[in-house]
């Protein structure tokens, strides 16, 4: 039988990305950013239809650009292309050393932020921005 899933709350607003590389990007991701895989839809060849990825409660969603998906290849931003910011719960400094021993390319380095918390940014392997902080911000009430 599957393996079973506990269902958690996500966010409501998630972001989409398109890669070039598909699961090499995919498993990349995971090893340098601590991401886990909650779904990865692949073709025999590396294409990914459809992904879904973790990194504590939040999820990423994504696909390869290119392939069948007339409409996908229409609408989605070029691979490459995005910037994203991921609020860590702690341990930024082991975060940042984990994705340099992963060959990420640190844009710049952890600084503490004048309206709180701490961040730095890196490049994964198809050019998008990662920025990973400790700020967290309030949401209106």
């Amino acid at each position: 039988m599957g393996e079973t899933k506990t269902r958690v709350a996500t966010p409501a607003l998630m972001p989409v990305m398109s890669f070039s590389e598909g699961v090499r990007t995919i498993e990349w991701l995971c090893a340098a950013f601590g991401f886990e895989q909650a779904m990865v839809v692949a073709g025999e060849d590396g294409f990914v239809h459809h992904c879904e990825l973790a990194l504590g409660r939040q999820l990423l969603m994504g696909g390869s650009a290119g392939g069948d998906a007339t409409v996908w290849k229409q609408i989605a931003h070029p691979p490459g292309r995005a910037m994203f910011y991921v609020a860590l719960d702690g341990g930024l400094e082991a975060h940042c050393e984990r994705a340099r021993a992963a060959g990420a390319e640190i844009v710049i380095e952890i600084e503490q932020k004048e309206y709180g918390g701490a961040d730095y940014s890196a490049r994964d392997p198809e050019g998008n921005l990662w920025t990973f902080g400790t700020y967290v911000p309030e949401l209106p009430r």
